[in-house]
């Protein structure tokens, strides 16, 4: 790949540096001009996943591929990329809030991590219990329950999943 702000060329490792610094780019198939900036991030995450850096569960992975394709594909996009942004935000003001959970909100947490040990399982086959596709549209919908249960007022005008 050849970085025409630098005019040098550059690799998949300098790419992550560069998402790590927040420094937008584009990257165009020179051949034919077309946007494959996508592509090349996948490649990018597919290094780090390789390199002993694992960060997405095979489960998970599994999953995510079962939904390409789906009817529903582009509201699971919307999704996730919803839930990193709400993800990196609470993380810029801190985790104290996170310490200071009381006993409600607390089992909140363990039915989720319920849900993904349960999805694991079903992922395996161990077991007769609910589907992956209604684990997955229960942690959907957990976002909802949550401001619920804080008694956000904006709860009913939120959109079910």
């Amino acid at each position: 790949m050849y970085d025409t702000e630098r005019s040098a060329y550059i690799t998949l490792d300098s790419l992550a540096l560069m998402v790590k610094e927040d420094r937008p780019f584009v990257v165009l198939d020179a051949r034919t001009g077309d946007d494959i900036t996508r592509g090349v991030l996948a490649q990018v995450i597919l290094e780090e996943e390789t390199k002993g850096r694992a960060m997405l569960p095979v489960p998970f992975l599994r999953q995510l591929i079962r939904w390409y394709g789906d009817s529903r594909q582009d509201e699971v996009s919307e999704y996730l990329e919803r839930m990193m942004g709400e993800f990196i935000a609470r993380q810029a003001h801190d985790v104290p809030e996170l310490r200071e959970l009381d006993a409600e909100k607390a089992e909140i947490v363990g039915q989720v991590m319920s849900m993904f040990t349960s999805l694991y399982a079903v992922e395996r086959g161990a077991g007769s219990g609910p589907s992956v596709e209604n684990l997955l549209r229960e942690v959907m919908e957990l976002p909802t329950e949550v401001r619920r249960l804080r008694g956000d007022a904006d709860v009913d005008a939120t959109r079910k999943e």
